[in-house]
């Protein structure tokens, strides 16, 4: 029996996670921040530890006597710096892994972590990747998965007010996409093995599609032909301000998406690209249509 520590309570990747180390006879303890989870939490045979990840001297707390965590950066809204912001939480996994020696770490990034900057929200992840790196005698695997297919539900609203979809990527580079099934299915695998080391990247990516793809898969499975609309940076932003996007994170995810049309968001996948995961666009394509018609 080994025992885990789960960072990021239980989402699309960590429900699964946690279900499938309990069943391998595991202890496990997951971390949030909301106490009202820790039934659920507790249902599935593991420990709750109730806590904030800005808070250092919980996670020292709650590393304890751990052999492996799996540590990924929550969505942080109230900033005014997301970046700084994900640097404090990053730093304060770090000090908790260093304090109580822990051997193995399996850490959610993403497609982009290569980059240093101009990879909008995922230069943070770049930041923990190298603060992760730098822990002596660490083994850490960095999970960089592609895009979800869950981002497209925020696209529905638009189809339903416009009738398309679009964003200020789409053209040219097609984008890597992944079911956060098979990045939870990465991590269970990496998690159960803990046969890695040093340091090193696994990219998780299912499909390859273009924009205009995408809008025919998607809205043949709604009934609608659709076309894909490429906005130029500064509409993507004015449009997510417009829909209550806070300023650093509209700029972030403009940044990101202006990556994603560079090149320069999947460079370092297109070199590495791995075996693609089960679950293709047509399989998301019925949860789309579900979705949408909900």
């Amino acid at each position: 029996m080994k025992r885990y520590v789960i960072t990021g309570s239980l989402g699309h990747i960590g429900k699964p996670l946690v279900q499938a180390l309990v069943k391998a006879g595991n202890a496990v303890k997951v971390i949030t921040s909301q106490p009202e989870r820790v039934r659920d939490i507790e249902a599935l045979g593991a420990e709750a530890a109730v806590g904030q990840v800005q808070d250092v001297a919980f996670l020292k707390e709650a590393f304890k006597g751990a052999d492996a965590v799996y540590t990924m950066i929550p969505p942080i809204w109230q900033t005014s710096n997301w970046r700084a912001s994900q640097n404090e939480v990053a730093r304060n996994y770090t000090e908790a892994i260093k304090a109580n020696g822990i051997n193995y770490v399996v850490n959610l990034s993403s497609v982009g972590a290569h980059a240093e900057n101009g990879v909008g929200p995922v230069s943070g992840l770049h930041d923990f990747e190298q603060l992760l790196n730098a822990v002596a005698g660490l083994h850490v695997k960095h999970l960089r998965p592609s895009s979800f297919y869950y981002n497209f539900l925020s696209q529905i609203g638009l189809i339903k007010q416009a009738g398309i979809m679009g964003s200020n990527y789409g053209d040219g580079e097609k984008i890597f996409l992944v079911h956060t099934n098979d990045i939870a299915a990465a991590a269970i695998e990496e998690l159960l093995a803990l046969d890695f080391n040093s340091h090193s990247v696994r990219y998780i990516f299912g499909d390859e599609r273009s924009g205009q793809e995408v809008a025919d898969v998607l809205g043949n499975a709604i009934g609608k032909e659709l076309k894909w609309v490429t906005f130029s940076d500064q509409d993507q932003k004015n449009g997510l301000l417009q829909a209550g996007v806070p300023e650093t994170h509209a700029a972030a995810f403009t940044e990101m998406g202006k990556a994603l049309r560079e090149g320069l968001m999947q460079a370092d996948a297109r070199k590495n690209k791995p075996t693609l995961s089960p679950t293709k666009l047509e399989t998301f394509a019925k949860e789309f249509a579900q979705a949408f018609n909900a």
